[in-house]
């Protein structure tokens, strides 16, 4: 379909680039196997170069869209964390989530820690805002740590090191929310000189209650949907029988 300026139809160029996309996150991969490459990075040089045409006026900044930006970050994470659950074939036990449990509690904490006095000592950067730094560079990423995850579920692709990495970087994330949230309300605290105990409030809200409601609520909303989704089909077919 043609427009009458000449040009395709934008709804036609929507499905297009749908339609590249899928193939992309598809082939591409298997195509980089045996290169230093990653599809992330793939995806960013391809988006840098579209964006860099002049027939391209749009001009996708944070700092000019600031809440599409957050909304679609959120959407990523939530995607790449799902994902990388979704790969693990481990029964959840805690004995058998050692290592999960030695990343989170002694590994990731450990990192924040050298990664905030290196960059507060070392390159001079505030104490909050080195902080910051570290709470957003600790965690494993899921995406880019792909490569060196478990494979897809019942390959039996799974080591002790991989496991360790897939199930980390799944929960990483909401345990770097509380020091990124520290971070915040230690610069808010320190620009404003306020003498609020902002620190209680970070342990008991930020920490104890957020990270518990999310823990317990994915809890939950997982025994439910796996109950659902095992259990319900299984009673209908012999009911059917």
């Amino acid at each position: 379909m043609i427009a009458a300026s000449g040009l395709p139809d934008p709804y036609i160029l929507i499905l297009t680039g749908f339609g590249l996309l899928t193939a992309l996150v598809v082939w591409l991969p298997l195509a980089l196997r045996k290169l230093p490459l990653s599809l992330p990075i793939v995806c960013i040089a391809l988006g840098a170069a579209l964006f860099s045409l002049p027939q391209v006026t749009l001009r996708p900044l944070p700092l000019l869209y600031p809440e599409i930006t957050e909304r679609f970050t959120e959407f990523v994470v939530i995607i790449a964390l799902m994902g990388a659950g979704l790969k693990i074939d481990r029964v959840f036990r805690w004995q058998d989530w050692a290592v999960t449990w030695r990343l989170l509690a002694v590994t990731m904490p450990l990192g924040i820690l050298a990664i905030t006095a290196v960059t507060a000592w070392g390159m001079g950067l505030p104490w909050a805002i080195a902080l910051l730094l570290a709470a957003s560079l600790a965690p494993t990423d899921p995406v880019l740590a792909a490569d060196i995850q478990v494979g897809p579920p019942k390959s039996e692709d799974e080591d002790e090191v991989r496991f360790g990495l897939t199930s980390e970087a799944g929960l990483n994330d909401g345990f770097a929310f509380p020091f990124v949230h520290l971070a915040i309300m230690l610069a808010a605290a320190t620009a404003a000189g306020s003498s609020k105990p902002w620190l209680g409030e970070w342990l008991t809200y930020r920490v104890l209650w957020e990270v518990g409601a999310g823990v317990g609520a994915g809890w939950l909303i997982g025994r439910a949907f796996g109950w659902l989704t095992f259990h319900v089909p299984a009673n209908q077919a012999c009911a059917d029988r």
